[in-house]
């Protein structure tokens, strides 16, 4: 019998930014992690503040790539404010800057990175926004590099939230982590009215919810006899 080692594992971390936002995957061998922790990743913006969903182990990727770290479990001072003001001010003093430059968009958050450092600062528009005057007219402020990201339509309702028509917060804000393609023939498909106000979430786009039974629906009418008949 040949007696050969086994192959080496490493304790990985599922850590999501956001609330139901995607899971990215970290390497944990360096701290002992349990669910919900809050911790302190390596990532591609620098030190980034996340929470572990999940704990696993897994081989070695074969190419020789690493797992970035995560670096640490989050410190009181990690959770507290970052920056040099709160988020909510950042955001006001950003508004003034807008008006002042007459520029069409529509703030929704700040998100200041671990240390204050780097300040991401989301927003929507009709069209394409030339914000270079912005960013020089904030920087010296928020004393931190501004990075402006724009985002679509559900992305804003993930990030603000709020109420569907069902009654319950927005999927996308609570768990659905990623967006998938919706069409009007789903709707067609489970015989729904196909009113705008019916079909349509607080994004203006079709819900997301009507994928949810689509596939159900399509077998069942592969299977059951249509309407009218005796059976």
């Amino acid at each position: 019998m040949n007696n050969t080692d086994p192959t080496p594992v490493v304790p990985v971390a599922g850590v999501q930014f956001v609330r139901a936002g995607k899971i990215y995957t970290f390497d944990s061998s360096e701290v002992e992690l349990f669910i919900g922790d809050h911790v302190v990743v390596e990532s591609e913006q620098g030190p980034s503040l996340g929470k572990v969903t999940k704990i696993s182990f897994r081989e070695p990727k074969t190419d020789g790539s690493k797992l970035k770290k995560v670096l640490r479990v989050a410190s009181t001072s990690d959770l507290g404010p970052q920056g040099s003001m709160p988020p909510e001010r950042m955001l006001e003093l950003t508004k003034q800057k807008v008006k002042e430059l007459n520029l069409e968009m529509n703030l929704l958050k700040a998100d200041p990175s671990i240390g204050g450092s780097k300040i991401t600062i989301y927003f929507t528009s009709a069209g394409r926004v030339d914000f270079r005057e912005l960013v020089k007219l904030l920087a010296p402020k928020l004393k931190a590099r501004v990075e402006l990201k724009q985002v679509g339509a559900r992305d804003e309702a993930k990030l603000v939230g709020g109420k569907g028509i069902c009654g319950r917060s927005y999927c996308c804000s609570t768990f659905l982590r990623e967006f998938v393609p919706v069409s009007i023939k789903m709707a067609k498909n489970q015989n729904l009215a196909l009113k705008p106000s019916k079909v349509s979430g607080g994004c203006g786009r079709l819900l997301c919810c009507l994928t949810y039974e689509n596939k159900l629906y399509s077998e069942l009418k592969l299977k059951l006899p249509p309407l009218g008949s005796i059976v």
